[in-house]
C-alpha cells in the first residue's frame, strides 16, 4: 500500500493518478471515511484493517486535518484525533509515503 498525505489542494490526488493510476486501486479522501464511520458508530481504527486485508495495490489519499486550530466541537475534535491516529497507522503499515505540499511530493518513507 502506498500512503499519500498533505493538506488540502496539495496535488495528491492528480499525483496518484499519474503515478499509480493504471496499476494500483486508489481510495481518495479517506479522512472523509474516517468522519463517516465515526457519525456511524463504527471504528476507523478497525475499519482500515480490513480494508488492508482486502488488497495490497492500494493507494490511500488522505487530508492531514491536524495542522490547524483545535475545534471547540467536541465531536470535531474526536475527529480530528481519529483522522490523526488512522494516519499514523497507515503510514506505519505503508510501503511508501509521499506527503504532498504545493503540488510537489516528498518521499518521507
Amino acid at each position: 500500500m502506498i500512503f499519500i498525505v498533505g493538506g488540502a489542494y496539495q496535488g495528491k490526488t492528480e499525483y496518484a493518478r499519474l503515478n499509480y493510476g493504471t496499476d494500483y486501486r486508489i481510495i481518495n479522501g479517506y479522512h472523509l471515511k474516517v468522519r463517516q464511520q465515526l457519525e456511524q458508530g463504527d471504528d476507523p481504527l478497525e475499519e482500515v484493517k480490513k480494508i488492508l486485508a482486502e488488497s495490497e495495490k492500494l493507494v490511500i489519499i488522505s487530508d492531514d486535518i491536524g495542522c490547524g486550530l483545535v475545534p471547540v466541537d467536541a465531536f470535531e475534535r474526536r475527529y480530528r484525533e481519529m483522522s490523526g491516529r488512522v494516519n499514523c497507522y497507515l503510514a506505519k503499515e505503508a510501503e511508501q509515503v509521499i506527503r504532498m505540499v504545493c503540488g510537489v511530493p516528498a518521499r518521507i518513507k
